[in-house]
């Protein structure tokens, strides 16, 4: 988990969003046939990182509502989760991208 996020964050650092999303896409799926804890977080997400795609390509409703399942997960990043340090830099950098553009 820990270079899978690390790679999403530097995609989104690098304004790969569309990357981002599969990068942490990936890792859903494997975690989804599992029904890991964490399952619905990833898509969380993986919805965040679509939301700033959609707004490259200036579909703001479409990013607005993906923004609102992105929220809707993170009750679940909660200290003491696996990797819990780096998902909070993850959520720092995508509000940080919505307050610069949604």
């Amino acid at each position: 988990m820990k270079e899978v996020l690390k790679d999403f964050i530097k995609a989104l650092e690098d304004e790969r969003f569309a990357d981002a999303h599969e990068i942490m896409e990936k890792k859903w799926k494997e975690y989804k046939k599992q029904e890991y804890s964490l399952t619905k977080l990833l898509k969380g997400f993986i919805n965040g990182a679509t939301a700033f795609e959609l707004v490259k390509r200036e579909k703001l409703d479409g990013a607005k509502r993906l923004w609102g399942v992105y929220e809707k997960y993170l009750y679940i990043m909660k200290e003491g989760i696996e990797e819990y340090e780096l998902f909070k830099k993850a959520d720092e950098k995508l509000k940080k991208l919505k307050e610069q553009r949604l």
